[in-house]
Parts: C-alpha cells; structure tokens; sequence
C-alpha cells in the first residue's frame, strides 16, 4: 500500500480543472518549444542566406569592376605599341588617343620618366601641362616595368576625385621610355556600381589601400574621398566573412569585404543589421503570438474538457464505493471511455478477487509439491553419498558439494519459473564454479529443458566437472572440455561431454558419479547413456527424449512450444 512517509505532507489535493491545465501545458509546451526551435532554424536559415548573398554581391560588383581595370588596360596596351610613340609623334599619338578613348569621364595621359605630361587629352595638343598628381605609382611603374592602378587623389588639371590605370612604354632597350595612362574620375566607378541592380537597402562601394572612400553605388558625392572609420578600415583589412560593423554615418550594418584582383582596393556590400536580423525578430514575434494562442486556447478546452468529464467520474466514485460494500456493481454507459472502463473494471473485482483466492490456494498446493520432491531428491542424494563415503568428513564435503549443484540448477529453474532452463544456460552455471568457461567449448542450438530433465542433467554435469577438475582435463592447463548437443528429427536431443589434453581419470564402476552417469539420470529421463575413457579423456553421451523438451528457439524472436503440437 503506497503512503507517505511520516511528518511528511501529502501534496494538496487539486482540482481537475488545475490538472487538466498542467495537462494542456506539458502537450503544448513542448510543441511551443518545438515550433520555437524549427521557427529559429528558419530564422538562422534565412540569415546565413542574406549573409552568403551579401559575399555573393561583394563578388559580383569585384568582377564588374575588375572588368571595366581590364578594358582599360587592354586599350593602354594598345596605345603603348603604337608607331606613333615609337617615332615619337606625339601629335599624332594625341590625335589617336582622343579616337581611343571611351569612357566620358576619364583621359589619357602620356608622361615621362622625370613626370612631366607630354600629352593629355582634356588639353589640346602643345597646350601647357602642369607635372602629374600621382608621381608615386608613376615611380612604381618605371620600377616595376609593370602596370599599375593608383589609389584615389586630386587630379593636376581638372581638380576632380581620379584615379589612373598606367602602363609602361618601352625604348628599344627595353627601358621604360614614357608611363601611359588613363585617368578616371571616381564618379566613372560610382556609375559602374549602379550596373549591379540592388534594392535601395543595399550599399556597394569601392575602398583604396589607404582606407579612403574610392566610390559607392549611393552618395557618391557626399562621401567620396572620406577616410573609413579606422575600426571599420581594420575590419575591412582583416576579415576574411561576412562580419557586423557600423559604417561612417553610423548605423550598424552588415559587410562583406573582398579584394580587387587588379587594383588595391576593396569592395564591399553592406546591408543595414537590421534588415538581417528581421527573420529573427519575426521568428520572436511570432513564437510570442503562439504561446498566448496557446495559453488561451488550452484554458478554454480544459475547463470544458472537466465538465464533460466530472458526471463520468462522480458515477465511478459511487461504483467504487458500492465494491468496498461488497455490493454489486453495474456497468454505466458514459461520455468518457476511462470512466466506462473503470466501472466495468469494479464490476469485475470481486470475482476476479475470488479467482484469486482459488489460485492462491493453488499455488500454495503446487509449492508443498515441488517441496516434498525436493526433499525426496535431497534424501537419495544424503543416502548415496553416505553408501560411498567413509568417514562423515567425507560425508560432509561430497553432500555439500552436490548441493551447490543442486543449487545451480534450482537457481535456473527459478529465474524461468520453474518452467525449466535452456541448456546452454545449465552446461555454463556447473562449469563456472570450476572458473572453466574459458577453457570449454559449448555449442548447440537453443533447447529448452523441462524441471525433470534440468535436475537431472545438472547432476550428471557437477559430477562429470567435478571428476575433471580433480583427476580428468580441468586438472591441468592445458586440458580442455567440450560440450555440445543437437537434436534429431524425432526431437529428442543429443548431449555429448568430451575431455582433451588432459589425463584419463577413470571413475570406479561402483562410484556414485559413474552410477549418476550411466544408471540415475537415463532412468529419471526414460532415456539412454554412454560413458567411455577415451586416451583423450572422459567421454559420455546422453539422449534427451523429445518430451523433456519443453521448446526450442529457432531464432531469438521466433519461439515454437513444442508441447502445443
């Protein structure tokens, strides 16, 4: 009878409605945790997209503008091996590189190696130059033999935001005889970001090696020419993803960075934090919507939920009391199939309760009877053990010994239920009080052995192990024992005991283990024995007729009763 420990108290009774309230949050709570969980996976999902798109449209304007670095050096690669820089008309070279140029915000410059500009196409031809603005990657292009792309400055002629693209010019020598290049206004690149079609939330541009604002797709004139905030500049250096900033007006914003492959600049996409962090704020909001749905949904049907089910249960309440009266119980058909099933079961109480009794008195029939064979077993065992012993010593330790054995057995047929034991499980419990479950070998299909059959064949195997661990195999360590049994089409079993490796203890003929073997055991099973001393050792052979054979397995989810055949 279940209580409660005492100074302790009882939990206090509650109502079903609180009950039935719990019950609705412990179904809906792990679904809200659940839905929760898929709504934050969704969210994350989401966010890893915008964040790939943002890399993936850092990547796309890269390739426009690398695209537009390479036309221009293509055409400067032109223009460099002209006949007219070779003959140095430079005239003509003029003439020809007005007709060469393209874009409508840029110009082409041919300079020497002191930097001084020998033509300029925003000038007409011989008109007065001033020195190039950007000697410095001028100077790297003489050093290197090498184009070059500069970062952003103030052009000498037009005071604009430009930036050159310039190219070597050779002498026959090979040595660097003019820098030919072409300068772009910043607002050229700020046209070629707009190519790249993006909702206004979106922000493009282009940063030089030295952190100042080369161009955006928005404000370009507002921003050109701007230094980045050093945190960002450092970001902007370092970052090898797509990382959270807040960019030069302020606002906390999403980047993703990466470096021209002609120039040494950046590009970058940028899209507001708020804008990526909007699947999880919709995620929160709409999780808070469905817990007070819930909430709200699961009190309304639990209170209608104990109204239907009070009238059920106040009718099970006085079928329970009529049973404590010994009174007779009717079943009641109700609206709730628990209550229906609870009245049905009092119903039946009191005659289950007499079956019960009458199995009771059963039982308690059956134990005195597997008592009184016990002890007729224990009594031939006490007499035969006596008969062969001389002393009560002797006596003392033989009966000692076969009870332990017994006891193996008794201990099998109890965890089955007195229903019998599997045969494997018998050869091992009388091999392991000798420690030789290493040194056996026991194989054979599943069988099942019937009560007569698991005592009988457990004598018989203490004695044999006994025998081996004293005189036989098991008495060196080298000897090993093998025992193995299988079954014939007439379902009887065959159950052979083999020593190797060991010395030959042959049992006097008159001993009570030889009688065991071949006089006690195939008379208690109706059935036949051999027992050999072989030059390998100890040799005996048992049948187990078919009805001692309660089942067999012939697979671990496959069991067939033999006896209902």
């Amino acid at each position: 009878m279940m209580g409660f420990p005492s100074g302790s108290l009882a939990p206090r009774p509650q109502r079903i409605r609180t009950y039935l309230t719990l019950f609705a949050l412990a179904l809906v709570l792990p679904v809200l945790a659940l839905s929760f969980f898929g709504l934050n996976q969704m969210a994350a999902i989401e966010q890893s997209q915008i964040e790939r798109r943002v890399m993936q449209i850092a990547q796309n304007v890269r390739f426009v503008v690398d695209r537009e670095l390479d036309r221009a050096l293509v055409t400067l690669e032109t223009l460099a091996t002209s006949s007219e820089l070779r003959t140095g008309d430079l005239g003509a070279f003029h003439r020809q590189a007005v007709l060469a140029l393209k874009p409508a915000k840029a110009a082409i410059v041919l300079i020497d190696p002191s930097y001084r500009q020998l033509v300029d196409t925003l000038k007409d031809y011989g008109a007065e130059l001033p020195p190039t603005a950007d000697p410095v990657t001028a100077q790297r292009v003489i050093d290197t033999g090498k184009a070059q792309i500069s970062d952003l400055f103030k052009g000498s002629i037009n005071g604009l935001p430009v930036f050159n693209v310039e190219v070597p010019v050779f002498d026959d020598q090979k040595r660097v005889r003019y820098v030919l290049i072409m300068s772009f206004q910043a607002a050229y690149i700020a046209d070629v970001l707009t190519e790249v079609k993006l909702d206004p939330m979106w922000l493009t541009g282009v940063t030089d090696s030295h952190g100042i604002i080369l161009a955006r797709s928005q404000k370009q004139d507002e921003y050109v020419g701007r230094p980045l905030p050093s945190e960002l500049f450092e970001q902007t250096k370092h970052a090898d993803n797509v990382y959270p900033a807040t960019n030069i007006a302020g606002e906390r914003i999403l980047r993703a960075t990466v470096r021209s492959e002609r120039a040494p600049w950046f590009v970058s996409a940028t899209v507001p934090l708020s804008h990526a962090q909007e699947p999880y704020n919709r995620s929160l909001s709409f999780a808070a919507l469905l817990v007070a749905m819930a909430l709200i949904l699961g009190g309304a049907l639990a209170y209608i939920f104990v109204r239907l089910m009070a009238l059920p249960l106040d009718a099970a309440t006085r079928a329970a009391a009529l049973v404590g009266r010994g009174e007779d119980v009717h079943a009641a058909q109700t609206s709730l199939v628990e209550a229906n099933v609870l009245t049905e079961t009092l119903a039946k109480a009191s005659k289950e309760l007499n079956e019960r009794a009458r199995h009771t008195d059963f039982l308690m029939r059956e134990l005195a009877h597997r008592a009184k064979n016990q002890l007729a077993v224990v009594k031939g065992m006490a007499l035969q053990t006596a008969r062969q012993s001389a002393t009560v010593d002797e006596f003392i330790g033989h009966f000692d010994r076969r009870i332990q054995g017994l006891a193996q057995s008794q201990d099998l047929l109890l965890r089955q239920n007195w229903r019998g034991a599997w045969i494997q499980e018998l050869v091992r419990a009388h091999l392991e009080p000798f420690g030789a479950e290493n040194r056996a070998r026991i194989e054979g299909p599943d069988v099942f052995l019937d009560t007569t059959a698991v005592q009988n064949v457990g004598f018989a195997l203490h004695e044999l192990a006994t025998n081996a661990s004293k005189y036989g195999a098991l008495s060196k360590d080298e000897g090993r024992v093998v025992v193995i049994w299988r079954q014939a089409q007439d379902g009887a079993t065959y159950l052979e005991w083999s020593e190797h490796d060991g010395p030959v203890a042959r049992q006097a003929r008159d001993g009570f283990g030889h009688r065991v073997m071949t006089e006690l055991v195939p008379r208690a099973l109706n059935s036949s024995s051999k027992l050999d001393f072989t030059p390998q050792g100890v040799r005996w052979e048992l049948t187990i007729p078919a009805a001692h054979i309660v089942r067999t397995i012939r697979s671990h989810h496959d069991l067939v009763d033999a006896t209902a055949e």
